[in-house]
């Protein structure tokens, strides 16, 4: 998942646990061993036609985050991903290369969510309008689709998450999009994964996320991903937001919840 070392929580950890969001830009102090196919981690190539509505979210010109596009105008992404004014970032659409390729567009209007929390990493998610509206071109850009209200993803069904970040926890940004299928972890299993780390932390499993990945680990997001899709059955279900470490075994990687956040996506932008 991506890396950014959240505020106080290296001095809560002693390094033994690394709570981290998916950016690359602020590396894990203990690196993990990069697994041997090295993907996003445990995955594989992809165009940019199995992902249409995928975005690679620049922070000046260069890739720091996943968005997820579900509308002309609409970019949704995680909220950590946003520190500054809507200068700073641009998107790029229609690509499987972070770098070229595609449709480069900027955004007018950046809203993370009013009770976004970075020390509790809660309501991880924010909301980008674009500066033109983006039509469906071909099979290059698309959107995702929202699912249903009051529709939940079961536990142990297959979800995919897609970015361009590391393959493993302080590597290098991928060139080409990744995938990797991951199973879906219900809440209260990714909290009894957590609950040691709670404890030292303070941070919980809420409503507002999703877990997902193999107990034994090995699959995962990790540093760069941040803010890009997981989706279930066709529906997107999750933000990429943080995790301890990336593919660690009895860690899942966890999510901001889609389908909790669909009437507050709905509100701002009239979908």
């Amino acid at each position: 998942m991506l890396l950014v070392l959240f505020f106080g929580f290296v001095a809560l950890c002693n390094c033994e646990y690394v709570l981290i969001d998916k950016r690359e830009d602020i590396l894990e102090p203990e690196p993990l061993v990069p697994l041997p196919d090295g993907r996003i981690v445990g995955g594989w190539p992809v165009n940019i036609t199995s992902h249409p509505y995928q975005a690679s979210f620049h922070n000046w010109h260069r890739h720091s985050c996943g968005g997820v596009l579900i509308s002309p105008n609409w970019i949704v992404t995680a909220a950590h991903c946003i520190s500054a004014g809507p200068h700073r970032y641009s998107f790029r659409l229609g690509s499987h290369l972070w770098a070229s390729g595609g449709t480069i567009l900027v955004g007018t209007y950046l809203m993370r969510h009013a009770q976004y929390n970075a020390s509790t990493i809660d309501y991880d998610i924010a909301l980008v309008r674009l500066s033109m509206a983006q039509s469906v071109v071909g099979d290059t850009i698309g959107y995702a689709q929202l699912p249903p209200e009051g529709w939940h993803p079961t536990p142990g069904s297959l979800a995919t998450v897609a970015g361009w970040g590391t393959p493993f926890a302080g590597g290098s940004l991928m060139d080409e999009l990744q995938e990797v299928d991951v199973p879906i972890v219900s809440n209260e299993s990714c909290q009894q994964f957590y609950s040691e780390l709670s404890n030292r932390t303070g941070i919980f499993i809420t409503d507002r996320m999703v877990c997902a990945g193999f107990a034994a680990g090995g699959q995962d997001a990790c540093n760069g991903d941040s803010g890009g899709p997981l989706v279930v059955d066709g529906y997107l279900t999750g933000i990429v937001s943080w995790g301890n470490g990336c593919a660690r075994e009895g860690y899942p990687g966890v999510y901001a919840s889609v389908p909790y956040f669909v009437p507050w996506i709905k509100e701002l932008t009239g979908l």
